[in-house]
């Protein structure tokens, strides 16, 4: 079979793989989420069948029992249970492992999962007696439109809608025709079958309407029903129900409604579900938590609708052809430079004319490449999801995970270098971040620790950011072991910064025991050491009973950058233009300074010469270059600053690649090379050069 085709199922494969884990551990959350279930069941059916045809027999056999259990509680409208998405999981894990590395797949574990699958099918006899939420087809609808709004309409038919030719059930499909519908059925009103009249109409209608259409079309819907029928159609406010692209979690959206903040806390402490607490022991009245869930399984579907409608949207691409095209803009960077050199030169004017057509068309193909390379960070934030759901169970704590920012774009290439030091973070946040449960009660903490993972842009860099609401870093601890392994001098004073930077030392760490999730400190270096090789800064914040935070500033892209071309002695250098504050030009001081002061604030001061050395005599004035990288500022002196150049940076050599403050190469117009600096690098190293006064 072509190998291309073998390949497009395994992408495919894979990317099903992780949608079903996203829709079970929303399961999990949910388990009357009858939308995640039978997106699930998709999921299944379509790895089962794609991998048959593929000649995966064993992943399609395989597939087939999980799908046979998923659709045993599907087709009963069935809650799901712990149980199954726990085994479902499972069995996710297992069929990647028999698509990835077959060999290696255990015929025991497989047997195992098809049993338990099995027997927690078994058990299930009950119908829930809660039919799901009908939700109607999936329509195209412009969810990015400013004029898209939800309407709440209420209709109860008169009870003898059915002796004046009335058909309820029309009217509603023909609202299911305007948009993203969600409809229940209030049967509340139905007496007993010895009271029951059957011409006699005792339903009742709510209807969620997510729709661009303006509300009088919904009014023609019932214009034989006015006067005759109770219709109530107002506009919902979807702000307390749906927070960004998340659908807001039903505690949320209750205390946005102004229910006591203390019944939900008292609910949220038990082991229950929030609306049944609420309801049985908290006097909730019932018909306000089932509008509030209504609303929240509405908010559900457009949410995946919108998901659905922008993968649509889409083609996939190898990364490698990306990489390829890249590659290839580049180069015409680097000539469109050459070209404007050479055009500068001339006094032709026709050539000039061209030359700023093709410098346009050039920066045009090199934006729109490198917004090619651009993914969301969701893609990388969503794999979490498991793995904090993982460590809750392993180390027996309550913990969830918060996701922030999902929407910022940053390159592939970074992306791929930063799960291995995320999935480091968030393990050590879990294990020795967050206190038992018991702990947190004690101090007056919720129960459930929480994890935040946030993305942010500032700049040309993105700032990625895990933060947890635990005990903060043991100070003393730290300096203890530090002293105890020879780190540090026993008698050394160090302000709390330099303390907390002696976690990113190699193999240290405050664990008293080995276990199965490493302890902070443990992997921090390998941490700090992927950080670095991205040209970016790793820091660290953390306040006692308050929390840590771990922030990772990386660089929006590696490959093309708008550069600041300066020049020192015979020498060129490029400033990343999105790092420059500003510049300056003035006297060259006859003394060494390590300050300068500009207006209010007093910036740390290096010349390049004094940095990498120059032969060259120095001209009576400098240019000042002053670089910002988030909170930190440089000043940096050069013999001249030339002006913005667009450059593709190049790796470095094996000598140049260790010198500080360099972070790659650029050719020039005219052939020559220029330095990339590193400026986080530099104002890294110069942050504390401030004298005490």
């Amino acid at each position: 079979m072509n190998d291309k085709l073998i390949e497009t199922f395994l992408d495919e494969a894979h990317e099903l793989l992780d949608g079903l884990e996203d829709h079970l551990l929303n399961l999990e959350r949910n388990p009357s989420d009858i939308e995640a279930m039978n997106a699930a069941f998709r999921a299944l059916h379509s790895i089962k069948g794609s991998a048959s045809m593929f000649g995966f027999e064993a992943v399609g056999a395989f597939a087939h029992e999980v799908e046979a259990a998923l659709d045993h509680f599907r087709s009963l409208s069935l809650p799901a249970t712990p149980e199954l998405s726990d085994a479902v999981l499972r069995s996710r894990d297992h069929i990647r492992a028999l698509l990835d590395t077959p060999d290696s797949a255990s015929t025991e574990e497989r047997e195992d999962l098809i049993a338990t699958l099995a027997a927690i099918s078994g058990k299930v006899t009950e119908v829930h007696e809660v039919p799901p939420p009908v939700t109607a087809p999936k329509k195209i609808i412009d969810f990015n439109s400013s004029a898209l709004k939800t309407f709440r309409i209420r209709y109860k038919p008169s009870a003898d809608a059915y002796h004046r030719g009335v058909k309820p059930e029309s009217l509603i499909r023909e609202l299911k025709e305007l948009g993203e519908a969600s409809i229940r059925c209030d049967a509340v009103g139905i007496p007993p079958l010895s009271a029951l009249d059957p011409e006699t109409c005792y339903l009742s209608w709510t209807v969620l309407l997510t729709t661009s259409v303006p509300k009088s079309a919904i009014a023609d819907v019932f214009i034989f029903e006015e006067g005759s029928s109770s219709i109530v159609v107002e506009e919902a406010d979807q702000d307390d129900v749906i927070d960004g692209n998340e659908v807001r979690k039903l505690g949320e959206i209750l205390a946005a409604r102004s229910l006591p903040e203390k019944d939900i806390d008292a609910a949220l402490s038990r082991q229950r579900t929030i609306g049944d607490i609420l309801v049985k022991d908290l006097g909730t009245p019932k018909a306000v938590v089932d509008d509030a869930l209504f609303e929240q399984q509405h908010a559900r579907n457009i949410v995946q609708a919108a998901r659905e409608e922008s993968d649509r949207k889409t083609i996939r691409i190898r990364s490698d052809k990306l990489d390829g095209l890249l590659n290839l803009v580049g180069e015409l960077v680097t000539v469109q430079a050459q070209l404007s050199q050479t055009v500068k030169d001339s006094g032709d004017r026709h050539l000039h004319g061209i030359s700023d057509y093709v410098k346009r068309l050039a920066g045009e193909l090199r934006a729109t490449s490198m917004e090619l390379r651009l993914v969301p960070v969701d893609s990388l934030f969503a794999k979490f999801k498991r793995l904090a759901r993982d460590l809750s169970k392993n180390l027996n704590k309550e913990l969830e995970l918060r996701l922030e920012g999902g929407d910022t774009e940053i390159d592939k290439s970074v992306i791929d270098v930063l799960n291995d030091p995320l999935v480091h973070l968030v393990r050590n946040a879990a294990d020795h971040g967050l206190e038992q449960t018991a702990d947190r009660i004690r101090m007056g903490k919720p129960p459930a620790g929480t994890i935040t993972m946030k993305a942010q842009h500032a700049g040309a860099f993105v700032r990625i950011s895990v933060s947890d609401d635990g005990d903060g870093l043991d100070r003393e601890k730290i300096l203890a072991k530090a002293i105890d392994r020879g780190l540090i001098a026993p008698d050394l004073r160090l302000a709390d910064e330099e303390i907390d930077q002696l976690i990113f030392k190699p193999g240290f760490s405050t664990a008293d025991a080995v276990s199965s999730v490493s302890g902070r400190g443990v992997g921090l270096d390998v941490v700090k050491t992927a950080i670095d090789q991205l040209g970016g800064i790793l820091t660290v914040h953390s306040q006692k009973g308050k929390g840590t935070e771990f922030n990772l500033d990386i660089p929006l892209t590696l490959a093309i950058i708008d550069g600041f071309l300066v020049r020192s002695g015979v020498r060129m250098y490029v400033i990343p233009l999105s790092s420059v504050d500003s510049c300056f030009e003035r006297e060259r001081p006859l003394e060494p300074e390590r300050l300068i002061v500009r207006g209010k604030d007093f910036i740390p001061y290096v010349s390049s010469r004094d940095l990498f050395g120059q032969d060259e005599e120095a001209p009576v004035r400098e240019e000042v270059v002053i670089v910002s990288i988030f909170d930190s500022k440089l000043a940096l002196g050069f013999d001249q600053v030339i002006g913005g150049y667009q450059t593709v940076i190049k790796p470095v050599g094996e000598i140049a690649r260790f010198a500080t403050g360099i972070s790659g190469a650029a050719i020039l117009a005219d052939g020559g090379i220029a330095l990339i600096l590193d400026v986080a690098a530099l104002a890294r190293s110069h942050k504390n050069s401030i004298p005490t006064v």
